[in-house]
């Protein structure tokens, strides 16, 4: 008992030394590695948070973009990275589903220290005007009369985009053929040009298409409406039972990174959703700001991890 407390002792030590570490070079620089292109939505909320933590933290929070593998290229270069705070993993969706879909390089979401998720939201199932239904409902009706003869679009396999639509079809035994592309923006224009019928994609990216009727809104991918978007309906109410899929923001640390150092981010992200302006930027995209901490972040990253590996293994789905 005597070494397992000199042990816990000399851990708590270690930590707080890291921490101390921290504080103690204000001019320290700590990478955000966002694993997506330039200019992307999650792109775009990695910025912003990071230039919100720099002024709030007294440190400088650059981001670095890793690109590649969907994701898992910057995944596992924060895996591998030490545990010192100084290296965070920018995660939303791609995080869990990429995982699942068992892509190179591999990694397991889970075994990351858990710093932060800053929001969740839904995602917008849209379609172009060529395919009838004005809801989701009536658009998936039509697509079962005519199986094979429909395309929907994703930013590739084991993307959110992917993945929701093959929920979709499991749950309403729908065919409808799926083509996957290197990125979500190459599927849009393809949408709207009229390649494609059906696809999911975020709401700030669809809206303004939608505003000019280039395409349709059928439904969020949420069980119910979200007030920045008030009149598209949930799925819930169009009779799809159980159905609640969210795409999330957050922030991972290298496995094995001290609680002490995780806390101390954690209240800081924190924080910043407690102000008014925070919030506002996140429910722009349609996100509505989350305070989790430590092991219910891990939680909430295993349950949507576990989901999609069991939609994947149940339908056999081919991702190569």
């Amino acid at each position: 008992m005597k070494r397992r407390s000199l042990i816990q002792a000399a851990g708590g030590l270690a930590a707080y030394c890291a921490v101390a570490q921290l504080r103690a070079q204000p001019s320290a620089i700590s990478k955000i590695i966002v694993p997506f292109a330039p200019g992307a939505g999650s792109d775009a909320m990695a910025r912003f948070f990071g230039s919100e933590l720099s002024k709030s933290m007294g440190r400088q929070f650059v981001i670095d973009n890793r690109t590649g593998a969907g994701g898992a290229v910057g995944a596992d270069l924060v895996a591998k990275s030490a545990p010192d705070g100084q290296t965070l993993l920018f995660i939303a969706s791609p995080f869990t589903t990429v995982a699942a879909s068992g892509g190179t390089p591999k990694y397991d979401p889970t075994q990351f220290a858990p710093v932060a998720i800053m929001g969740a939201g839904p995602l917008l199932f849209a379609s172009h005007p060529s395919l009838p239904g004005n809801n989701l409902r009536e658009a998936v009706d039509h697509i079962k009369t005519n199986p094979g003869k429909y395309n929907y679009g994703s930013a590739g396999n084991g993307s959110i985009n992917h993945l929701v639509v093959e929920l979709l079809k499991q749950r309403t035994n729908t065919a409808i053929v799926h083509i996957p592309y290197r990125g979500i923006a190459f599927a849009t224009t393809d949408l709207l040009a009229g390649q494609l019928q059906f696809m999911t994609g975020s709401v700030p990216a669809l809206m303004p298409y939608i505003k000019d009727g280039k395409i349709k809104a059928l439904a969020l991918t949420s069980k119910d409406r979200a007030p920045s978007v008030p009149g598209v309906p949930g799925m819930e109410e169009l009779g799809f039972k159980d159905f609640d899929v969210n795409n999330y923001w957050g922030l991972m640390a290298p496995p094995g990174t001290p609680a002490a150092i995780t806390s101390e981010l954690n209240a800081a992200i924190n924080k910043l959703i407690a102000q008014p302006a925070v919030a506002a930027r996140l429910r722009q995209d349609a996100t509505e700001p989350t305070s989790l901490e430590g092991a219910a972040i891990t939680a909430y990253v295993a349950a949507d991890y576990q989901r999609w590996k069991h939609l994947i293994t149940s339908t056999n789905m081919k991702l190569s």
